[in-house]
């Protein structure tokens, strides 16, 4: 699913326009990836928490060459998944539904207060 995809299923599990929900998708992605820019976390419950990690110098080799090359300290963003996301994408949950209110679940099953 690329971007476009995102957003016309947002938009149409929503019922918002799509124009104002690629703006919401749009700022939610310069927001995290400002965040993380800056050495924060962004942690979303049930999904999970993006972040910004330090990998160590190294040394690596060129494969045609058989050089050995110094790769310096960089940072590098990383995402963990949330429990609830990793149960969902192994299948042993499925995903939620959207949630009823009570008294429509009530209606339905027949029941008022």
């Amino acid at each position: 699913m690329n971007k476009d995809a995102l957003v016309a299923e947002v938009a149409k599990r929503s019922g918002a326009a799509k124009a104002e929900v690629a703006k919401i998708v749009d700022a939610m992605t310069d927001t995290i990836r400002g965040t993380v820019a800056r050495g924060q976390k962004v942690a979303l419950v049930g999904f999970g928490t993006f972040e910004r990690r330090a990998r160590n110098p190294r040394t690596a080799r060129n494969p045609r060459t058989n050089e050995e090359l110094r790769v310096p300290r960089t940072n590098v963003p990383q995402f963990r998944p949330g429990a609830a996301f990793k149960e969902a994408v192994a299948g042993k949950r499925r995903a939620k539904a959207p949630v009823r209110k009570r008294a429509v679940a009530r209606k339905a099953a027949g029941r008022t207060r």
